[in-house]
């Protein structure tokens, strides 16, 4: 692995904390490896589940699950305005402008009947319902963590990532805190990126990107019949996504039937950004959990 420059941090003043900027990760000799591991990880994540697939992996379901776990970790029962209750949900979703407010309410059902969430009545006063993550919800953050600070434990082995490797609880909870914070920083990742933006908002859609450039990488023909059997959606989905993906000018579609796919330096260039932004945002906040569990070591036991 080629070593990376010494000094490429940044200071964020909001949280107080050194951190490594998009342009850093960017410009680091080996961030293609980094790349290919966060989409690996992805894929492995997801890619041989349809059940989680189907339940999560679009753009606003997996920005529905990621901010209602952190809401219910950052909430503060002496500020009703954090309790983690449906409208509160909603309303920290605003900045996305992904999901109406019916969306959100069934996703949030359907994660009650797979029992992933529950909802609870507070003590004194049944009006208002709580929101409780499951051991199996938070099992699936923690991997989900896992898969984007894997990524930059490769490129920053110097750096402490050991918390969120280890899939620690502790971690787990303080980073999704921060998040909670990071939220309006961090809806101008998805929605300022067009090209990923296009595939974020179909079903599978990020992950048929993902199993693209790995493809492309190692020299596989890709089909549309092998990405709907992989990933359990119908050909015709596929088929549109990339046909809209060309109109883009992201990839080029070319040989009988149009199933050569040929990934133009737009999609690259759009890939790049994206996973370099969200490594810098996973950094950021990882510092930040860091130095709160620091500040303040949760209870033995």
């Amino acid at each position: 692995m080629t070593r990376q420059p010494a000094l490429d941090h940044s200071h964020d003043a909001e949280f107080g904390v050194p951190y490594r900027t998009a342009q850093a990760i960017l410009a680091h000799p080996d961030f293609a490896q980094a790349r290919r591991l966060y989409l690996e990880s992805l894929l492995a994540l997801y890619g041989d589940d349809a059940f989680l697939n189907k339940l999560l992996l679009e753009g606003a379901r997996q920005v529905v699950f990621g901010a209602l776990i952190c809401l219910l970790a950052a909430h503060n029962m002496a500020d009703r305005t954090t309790w983690p209750t449906l409208a509160n949900l909603k309303r920290v979703l605003k900045p996305f402008g992904q999901s109406s407010d019916r969306k959100i309410e069934q996703l949030v059902a359907r994660l009650g009947s797979v029992g992933f969430v529950e909802q609870n009545a507070l003590p004194g006063d049944a009006r208002v319902r709580l929101l409780t993550p499951s051991s199996a919800m938070l099992a699936h953050d923690e991997a989900w963590l896992l898969a984007h600070y894997r990524p930059l434990a490769l490129l920053y082995p110097q750096d402490d990532h050991s918390r969120p490797l280890a899939r620690d609880r502790a971690f787990q909870l303080a980073q999704r805190r921060i998040a909670f914070a990071f939220i309006p920083r961090s809806a101008p990742v998805l929605l300022g990126n067009p090209a990923i933006l296009l595939f974020a908002t179909r079903d599978a859609g990020f992950l048929v990107l993902a199993q693209l450039v790995l493809d492309s990488e190692d020299g596989r023909p890709t089909s549309f019949e092998g990405l709907s059997r992989r990933f359990a959606i119908s050909r015709t989905h596929v088929r549109q996504m990339l046909r809209d993906a060309q109109a883009m000018g992201l990839l080029m579609l070319s040989g009988r039937g149009g199933q050569a796919i040929t990934l133009m330096p737009a999609m690259w260039a759009a890939l790049d950004k994206f996973v370099a932004e969200g490594m810098s945002g996973h950094d950021l906040t990882g510092a930040a959990a860091r130095a709160a569990l620091k500040a303040s070591p949760p209870p033995e036991g």
